[in-house]
């Protein structure tokens, strides 16, 4: 092999093998966003009686806890389901339920003519996805509290109304009263 093909070489390869290290260091991130929070290592208002080591973690990321097992009928998805719940966030901060209008924070859910209680088709995708899948399986006369990963909640951007910040990790209580066809 002649000298100019070799040094032509040493010369090329090693850029050729560091090129994907390179491409990638063009990418920008931006450093106020740091992105959603290890759950695991969130400190949780001790108010919330939240415990991780207590409860399921569920492939989806969500972790469910009952806190009162039902004897009633279970609710699934497509079904509709009557209950009143609470929702804070992590630091025990209170977003939703409770004092809060329900319409100005899950628009898929209304306010029955039962006493205040809530209505929702379960599995209708029409609030976060962390209530679709954390109140499946639950029982008629159940309690349940869930703990909602961002991307099952209000994502990145965080409510319309700010209430609920970007990347915010929640925390629900739910207590189920009905299921319905």
């Amino acid at each position: 092999m002649n000298e100019g093909r070799r040094r032509l070489r040493s010369l090329f390869l090693p850029g050729v093998a560091t090129l994907p290290v390179v491409a990638g260091c063009g990418v920008e991130s931006d450093p106020l966003d740091p992105g959603p929070p290890d759950i695991e290592s969130l400190v949780f208002a001790a108010s919330l009686g939240v415990d991780l080591s207590e409860m399921t973690l569920l492939p989806s990321g969500l972790y469910i806890r009952d806190l009162t097992v039902g004897e009633g009928a279970s609710v699934g998805q497509q079904q509709g389901a009557r209950f009143n719940y609470q929702g804070w966030l992590h630091d025990g901060t209170p977003v939703d339920g409770g004092e809060y209008p329900i319409d100005q924070f899950s628009p898929g859910a209304f306010i029955s003519p039962f006493d205040g209680e809530v209505y929702y088709l379960v599995g209708s995708g029409q609030t976060i996805a962390g209530w679709d899948i954390g109140l499946e399986g639950m029982r008629v006369g159940g309690a349940r509290q869930i703990v909602v990963p961002p991307r099952l909640g209000f994502g990145a951007a965080g409510s319309l109304d700010g209430r609920v910040p970007g990347n915010a990790v929640l925390v629900y209580r739910f207590e189920l009263l009905a299921v319905e066809p």
